[in-house]
């Protein structure tokens, strides 16, 4: 059984079964086209995916790829940010304890990066935790603002959802641990 193919100038250009077959590719682009398809045809069956499809599925398969290592790469943030904020509330020593808080926020300046790749309120307390840490001398936190800062990121930021509640809690344990989570837009007062 043999197959025949229109050109744009009408032309029918015959196929035999098992043989390869350009097609001009013009859909997309018009009569500009100077891509072809290639299609094999088999007796009884119908044409396989033409190339132009095969790659928007390769493509579609890339950004998927993108994603997940997005992905991986902010959880390797949020375990190294959890790392740190747990040796931060062990240091004793002021300079250590400045050096990890350091690091800390160098971990959230890089989870800051990729904001838009979780939901908002995952960038809002993100962008709240970063506040409250430039309010303080990192050498100067107490103990109850360091348990804080590792209660809000381990069981809220290190989440797979934060709902508004979440904030909500967050926030209260933030200022309760003498933080103004609302500094970035009051200001810092006066002395």
């Amino acid at each position: 059984m043999r197959s025949s193919l229109s050109t744009e100038q009408g032309e029918k250009i015959i196929v035999p079964p098992r043989a390869l077959g350009l097609i001009k590719d013009t859909e997309g682009q018009g009569l500009r086209s100077n891509n072809y398809d290639s299609y094999y045809y088999r007796t009884g069956e119908e044409p396989v995916t033409p190339v132009s499809q095969k790659r928007s599925i390769n493509i579609s398969n890339k950004k998927k790829f993108s994603q997940i290592a997005i992905s991986d790469e902010v959880n390797r943030l949020l375990r190294k940010a959890s790392e740190k904020v747990a040796q931060l509330v062990e240091a004793e020593d002021l300079i250590e304890q400045a050096n990890i808080a350091f690091v800390f926020k160098d971990c959230l300046e890089d989870l800051w990066r990729n904001r838009d790749n979780r939901e908002d309120n995952w960038g809002d307390l993100l962008n709240i935790l970063q506040i409250v840490l430039a309010q303080v001398e990192l050498e100067q936190l107490s103990v109850t603002q360091k348990l804080s800062i590792k209660k809000v990121t381990n069981d809220y930021l290190c989440a797979s959802e934060i709902l508004d509640a979440n904030m909500d809690e967050a926030l209260g344990i933030l200022s309760d641990s003498g933080f103004d989570p609302w500094s970035g837009i009051s200001g810092k007062p006066e002395e």
